[in-house]
């Protein structure tokens, strides 16, 4: 026999020779589950800023202790979108905090995860807590009563991460005074106002922040002012998560720039495998979709189908073929579940991310069901676009797409103004449809757009890279057509854009293929509108002798139709032709025509306003400078008078040219300051339109 011991016991007793034992045997005492320390995961890496909410956070947690609130468990929601970087803060706030709960701080990841009841969430907590599956209670009833026994009199934090059904926390039986329960939501806040929750709304980053974040990720240094970085992060819709995701592309791939990765996520193609890459985030938003009540649900889906970037009551009401306030209930209820955002009050968006999600869900939608919602969606487009058009532009221009046929039947609900502020604010809107329409094969829908919306846009407020784009599709839709009064029309509106953007090559080719075209349409008003925009091609680039033979043509058709005011419109420009070649005289002439043409036509504003710039600078070219102020001073007025709120912010294009003009007078008057701040005045205008003026006009300031 040898003196050696294998194996485990509690108690151990070696000897040569036993006669009597007397053993007093003590239990080893378990800790109580409920005592372990804590069960947090590691903290975060990857938090930035975040410090006004974290402050909230200690806050909500102070004022309930100051305010002797000892009887019950502190709650606090962190509320937002998925991927909103809810669980980033909830993990690093927990680990500040932790000790001040010496009973235990523990962490239950809800994510994929749909507790149907408090019982549970209450098996999930034992769990953490360190019970043994064998010990589990059966029910969900005494899962509750035994949370409650081992949670008695302690001091515990608890994080509930990701958790659907928030509002079982409130029926757990959790039997700790002065103890924390934090959870995060993709509901918003508002949900648990009024549940003596302190609750917390979390928004995407600033855009400083969200490239930092991503130059963090990616271990590179990126300046905050970089077109490329802010794109990408735009395109991340400022999310941490997707930040973290598409940081670790680069990272990974590393010939990948930040303007690489900008246009592999702007492709909509990849948005799918973009959702893939982020599976809290799809599996959080399947567990909230599965919950909702079938209209909701039907609207989620059909959103997921729309190519609109934003959306209203009017418009939503209008694909689910509902009345305003039913959609809009809806509307609130997906904001609610922070499945929609509300960019401004009464317009909502999904997120990328989302929006994938939805285009997903909509699968199930029956085919012929959401063709319908989608043409009454563009339906609505095209009639508040030609009506929008008819508003703000003479009421009898010629129109190639008119939609006569879809306002014809009621009255415009718009003024000049609202219709610029409604053109404006639905730009993406209509670009976005124009896309679709053309991916579609809709070119009935892309000439209507462009030919109205879009047209009228453009006098008023320049967009050039989006317009150049959608006027270019126009053109490719109407040869698709085989239309030739819409194409020479969709290319006389391509050589306008070509000719602000100073492209004088493209722009003189497009205004011969557009007089072809109007030739073999036989329409000849089309004709003399051809024939006016490739005179007005050769004002722009000053070669005045070339501009006169078109501009003749032009007025000749003009005067066969016996329309005074595009005579009017000719004439103005054949002053400008003349006044170049320094016949003064002529130039003088034709502008009193051309005014004397206009008196019955007293809604047209801007052609007098401009005849005032033209004569001011006929001035100008005589020496009479003080004529040239005066002339050039009332165009600027007169043009200012007629600003709309939106415009005041974005300024008015036309109000350029004669600040512009304004400098040189005013310098051969002596007043060389008020000079300098004209040409500051049109830089700044140049500048919003994105016109190329401006960076001569900033050299010539110095």
């Amino acid at each position: 026999m040898t003196n050696e011991f294998h194996g485990d016991a509690h108690n151990a007793v070696q000897a040569a020779h036993i006669e009597q034992v007397t053993l007093h045997y003590h239990q080893a005492r378990e800790e109580s589950p409920a005592r372990r320390r804590n069960s947090l995961p590691p903290g975060p890496r990857l938090l930035v800023d975040r410090r006004s909410d974290n402050r909230r956070l200690h806050e909500a947690l102070d004022r309930a202790a100051d305010d002797g609130e000892t009887t019950g468990t502190v709650l606090i929601a962190l509320c937002g979108i998925s991927g909103v970087g809810k669980s980033t803060l909830a993990r690093s706030f927990s680990w500040e905090v932790q000790d001040r709960f010496e009973d235990g701080f523990h962490y239950v990841d809800c994510h994929g995860l749909a507790p149907s009841g408090p019982g549970e969430l209450a098996l999930l907590c034992l769990r953490r807590l360190g019970t043994a599956e064998r010990d589990l209670p059966a029910s969900g009833g005494e899962a509750l009563v035994l949370l409650h026994e081992l949670t008695r009199d302690r001091r515990m934090g608890f994080v509930f991460d990701g958790l659907v059904h928030p509002r079982h926390l409130l029926q757990l039986r959790i039997a700790a005074p002065e103890s924390l329960i934090l959870f995060t939501s993709q509901y918003s806040a508002d949900e648990f106002s009024s549940d003596g929750v302190s609750s917390i709304d979390l928004e995407p980053l600033s855009d400083e922040h969200a490239i930092e974040l991503l130059a963090r990720i990616t271990e590179t240094r990126l300046d905050a002012e970089d077109p490329d970085a802010k794109r990408l992060v735009e395109l991340c819709g400022n999310m941490p998560l997707a930040l973290e995701s598409v940081g670790k592309k680069i990272k990974r791939l590393k010939h990948w720039t930040p303007r690489r990765a900008a246009d592999w996520l702007a492709d909509p193609s990849h948005k799918p495998e973009f959702l893939r890459d982020n599976p809290r985030v799809r599996d959080t938003l399947e567990l909230v979709v599965t919950d909702l009540p079938a209209d909701q649900t039907e609207l989620y889906r059909l959103l997921g189908t729309v190519p609109c970037r934003t959306f209203d009551v009017a418009t939503t009401a209008a694909l689910l073929d509902t009345a305003p306030t039913e959609a809009e209930d809806l509307l609130y209820e997906l904001h609610a579940a922070n499945l929609l955002r509300e960019s401004e009050p009464g317009r909502f968006h999904l997120h990328d991310l989302v929006r994938a999600h939805a285009g997903e869900h909509a699968k199930a939608l029956d085919r012929e069901h959401s063709e319908r919602a989608h043409r009454r969606l563009v339906t609505r487009y095209r009639r508040l676009g030609a009506h929008a058009d008819r508003a703000v532009m003479e009421a009898n221009r010629l129109r190639v797409a008119g939609d006569e046929d879809l306002v014809a039947p009621e009255r415009n609900p718009f003024t000049k103004r609202t219709a610029l502020r409604w053109l404006e604010t639905e730009l993406p809107n209509i670009l976005a449809l124009l896309h679709d329409a053309e991916l579609r094969g809709d070119d009935e829908t892309v000439l209507a757009l462009c030919d109205g919306a879009l047209w009228t846009l453009h006098n008023y407020h320049k967009h050039y890279d989006e317009t150049l784009r959608a006027f270019g599709t126009a053109v490719e839709a109407a040869e698709r057509r085989a239309d030739t009064l819409a194409l020479a029309r969709m290319r006389i509106l391509r050589t306008r854009v070509l000719m602000e953007l100073h492209h004088f090559t493209a722009a003189h080719e497009q205004a011969r293929e557009a007089v072809e075209t109007a030739v073999n349409s036989g329409h000849r008003q089309v004709l003399a509108s051809a024939h006016e925009f490739h005179g007005r091609v050769y004002l722009e680039e000053e070669s005045y002798e070339s501009a006169i033979e078109p501009l003749v043509r032009s007025w000749e058709i003009n005067s066969a139709l016996g329309k005074q005011r595009g005579m009017a419109l000719v004439e103005h420009f054949a002053a400008q032709a003349h006044s170049g070649l320094g016949d003064q005289g002529t130039a003088l002439e034709r502008l009193e025509t051309a005014t004397a043409r206009l008196k019955d036509f007293p809604n047209d504003w801007r052609t007098p306003a401009r005849i005032r710039l033209t004569r001011g600078i006929v001035y100008q070219r005589l020496g009479r400078h003080e004529e040239a102020v005066e002339q050039l001073g009332a165009a600027v007025r007169e043009m200012s008078a007629h600003q709309s709120d939106s415009d005041d912010e974005r300024l008015l294009f036309d109000l350029a040219q004669p600040f512009e003009r304004l400098a040189p007078s005013l310098r051969e008057l002596g007043e060389d300051d008020r000079a300098a701040q004209c040409l500051r005045e049109a830089a700044a205008i140049y500048e919003h339109a994105g016109s190329p003026r401006a960076a001569r006009l900033r050299a010539e300031l110095g």
